[in-house]
């Protein structure tokens, strides 16, 4: 009797076991790596594409955080924030700069510095990361405010490095040398983790992997299956994405101010001054994700009044070449970022110039014509009109010209009736006239 109960207890703690495991099998959800990609120069609005996968993947429940990287660098400011929010996710967070031919220069070494596992391509660069001022003037080794930028963003790599467990010596030379690294050198060096070639690679490479978070928690990861979420860009993202370019600022801002130039000089057409008006406010948005220079946009301002100054006084071409030289100078000023990519280039530069100072001048000689022409409408448009008499002029009469007829007096004799007269004088509704052939005056007197 006892056996049988041990038996169907055995039997039941057997079907309670197999219940439970295919519960558990069939709640589980296969694992999540959120992918961003990061192709673009550093600013405030490209920051946004790592910070909301950040928080995406946190709100998800995600296993990781893989980053595909490829900069050239960017601004300091929007860096921080980067690594700021890198540093404080709760997700494991991986960069990978790939594919090969990438680079991770400049603000781009300290995010991959600051990821919780750093992977490189073959064929992929990294570091350049000295600091360097937007103007280029003042990048001197006794320049003290750049001595104190590259302290503090070397302090912040030693931090970094140290808790990462990376090389924190060949992480200071990128910074105080502008050491750049291949991706076997930063291997060697301690500054990656590993290299893979794609991401396929990193994935299996990163399975089973303990990896530490910067405030000590480990987490072992599990991507063998996982499925890999791409962190899209929305309409509204690749717009603004669009609006942080130099190229796309600078021209908004001739854009606009060309727009308002022609609706200034020609009232009443409105559509240049609303697409005018629209283009400097696009430009006040790009203003605030680029490092514009307000010099710049006083030189570029001064051109156009040079421009304009050119056809009301005679100056032999000498304002046109002085609001050239103050466009071409404001241009090249106008953007001033640390890195190439964040300057307007030299190819957009002197073609838009030359073609705007061209229309700036053209608009205003079109604009003075037109106001030196003679007036061809209303009373004044009469003058110098020929007129038929309707009425014989002794001395006054009717005369028609233009479609209606009108009072006419004749001061110097009679006209008869059918001669071709012209207008000299305009008073109310009276015309003054004179005959417009020799022989009028005579004919009349004749007769």
């Amino acid at each position: 009797m006892m056996t049988r109960i041990l038996q169907r207890v055995r039997h039941l703690a057997t079907v309670a076991l197999g219940v439970l495991l295919l519960s558990n099998v069939a709640s589980a959800e296969p694992t999540t790596v959120r992918f961003v990609e990061f192709e673009t120069t550093v600013n405030p609005i490209s920051a946004k594409r790592i910070l909301r996968a950040i928080d995406a993947a946190e709100q998800a429940g995600d296993a990781l955080v893989l980053i595909r990287l490829d900069t050239p660098g960017g601004l300091v400011v929007s860096m921080e924030k980067i690594v700021k929010r890198m540093l404080s996710a709760e997700v494991p967070v991986a960069v990978w700069v790939g594919p090969p031919g990438a680079h991770a220069a400049s603000a781009g070494f300290f995010i991959l510095i600051a990821a919780d596992v750093a992977i490189m391509a073959p064929g992929t660069r990294t570091g350049a990361a000295a600091t360097v001022f937007g103007s280029g003037e003042g990048n001197t080794e006794d320049n003290v405010l750049l001595k104190k930028a590259n302290e503090d963003a070397a302090a912040l790599l030693r931090s970094i490095a140290k808790r990462r467990n990376r090389n924190v010596e060949a992480s200071e030379k990128a910074v105080f040398s502008a050491t750049a690294y291949e991706e076997s050198v930063a291997l060697e060096e301690g500054l990656i983790d590993f290299v893979a070639a794609d991401i396929d690679a990193v994935l299996e490479t990163l399975d089973q992997r303990t990896v530490e978070l910067f405030d000590g928690t480990e987490v072992v990861l599990d991507t063998k299956d996982a499925t890999v979420v791409g962190s899209e860009l929305s309409a509204r993202q690749r717009f603004l994405e669009l609006l942080g370019s130099p190229t796309v600022a600078y021209l908004l801002l001739l854009g606009g101010l060309l727009g308002l130039y022609v609706e200034i000089t020609n009232p009443g057409v409105i559509l240049p001054g609303v697409v005018g008006a629209l283009c400097l406010i696009l430009f006040a948005f790009s203003a605030q994700a680029l490092p514009i220079s307000w010099v710049a946009l006083l030189l570029i301002a001064l051109a156009i009044v040079m421009f304009v100054l050119e056809v009301k006084v005679a100056s032999y071409g000498m304002l046109t070449i002085g609001g050239l030289f103050c466009l071409v100078a404001g241009s090249a000023m106008l953007v001033d970022g640390p890195i190439p990519e964040l300057k307007v280039p030299w190819p957009v530069i002197l073609p838009t110039s030359l073609v705007l100072a061209a229309v700036c001048v053209f608009a205003v000689r079109l604009a003075l014509k037109a106001q030196r022409a003679k007036v061809r409408t209303g009373r004044e448009g009469l003058i110098d009109e020929i007129a038929s008499v309707t009425r014989e002029l002794a001395p006054e009469g009717k005369v028609f010209v233009d479609g209606e007829l009108w009072n006419a007096v004749a001061p110097n004799g009679p006209i008869a009736r059918g001669a071709r007269v012209r207008v000299v004088h305009v008073d109310g509704m009276t015309l003054t006239v004179e005959p417009a052939e020799p022989h009028a005056l005579k004919e009349s007197r004749d007769d």
